[in-house]
């Protein structure tokens, strides 16, 4: 037994890698992150992984997924590039605020970070960018990334919850809906420029937070608030924050407000009782 709990210990370090900062800012912004090895269909990939001030594995802490917008594709992941997220940079100004691993994948250029079906809901910007076609995506990616942080750290996996801004607002929301047993919540900002309505079933399991901008018209107030009404008909209690006069730049401001961190926190996944065969 021992020589096998020292394998699995020793296998769950291999996946983490310490930050190697290249200069002093670097090395500012980096504090707290660990970049997380995991791979995808034989291909390597790097995750950021921010730790809280005084993590040590004796205590399962909650996960809290940030996914990126289009801006931040790529293959490349430092310590720096996680923690410049609005998120990682709310936990290393407010660290006392939270107590959780904040995991920052990396979507790899030419996807989106979770599959949309065919002619989608989606606003007139999307449309234009995208089309009516499914693009390639990257869901893959999240979940190898989520199972590499819970093989190597103490990840409460009842308190894991999804986030993300933009593409990554969009894309966390789906993801939630494609894997809904597995989250507590999700907390998407400007991250309506495409809604599946179909989606609204499972997404009212789940805690749901959307965070919009009045004036945004790549993410539209519109379809904001179209999901947040299906998810209230499928029997969901979601809550909506509109930000009066602001466009597509929503997640400095909502990812920096303590009362959406303390509700992250709070959240706890529900899990679906079982049906006598």
């Amino acid at each position: 037994m021992a020589i096998m709990r020292y394998a699995i210990l020793l296998a769950a370090l291999l996946l983490v890698v310490p930050a190697r900062p290249c200069n002093a800012e670097d090395a500012k912004l980096s504090k707290g992150v660990v970049l997380l090895r995991f791979t995808v269909d034989g291909a390597k990939r790097t995750a950021g992984l921010h730790l809280p001030p005084g993590y040590d594995a004796s205590r399962a802490r909650p996960l809290i997924v940030y996914l990126h917008g289009a801006g931040g594709n790529g293959d490349d992941v430092d310590a720096a590039w996680a923690s410049r997220h609005p998120i990682v940079r709310a936990a290393r100004e407010h660290p006392e605020r939270f107590p959780a691993l904040i995991l920052v994948p990396r979507c790899p250029r030419g996807r989106i970070w979770a599959p949309v079906p065919p002619d989608p809901v989606q606003s007139a910007w999307r449309l234009r960018r995208h089309g009516r076609k499914p693009a390639p995506d990257a869901a893959a990616h999240v979940t190898a990334a989520i199972d590499a942080a819970v093989a190597a750290y103490a990840v409460d996996e009842d308190r894991i919850t999804l986030a993300g801004h933009s593409m990554g607002g969009e894309g966390s929301t789906r993801y939630a809906a494609l894997h809904a047993d597995r989250f507590a919540a999700v907390a998407p900002s400007a991250g309506s420029a495409v809604i599946v309505l179909e989606d609204a079933a499972k997404l009212a399991r789940m805690g749901v937070w959307i965070f919009q901008g009045e004036t945004d018209r790549i993410s539209t107030a519109e379809l904001a608030k179209r999901l947040v009404a299906a998810i209230r008909a499928a029997g969901g209690e979601p809550r909506y924050t509109e930000y009066r006069g602001l466009g597509h730049a929503t997640a400095h401001r909502a990812y920096s407000d303590p009362k959406l961190i303390e509700w992250l926190l709070k959240q706890k996944r529900r899990r679906r009782s079982k049906t006598p065969d």
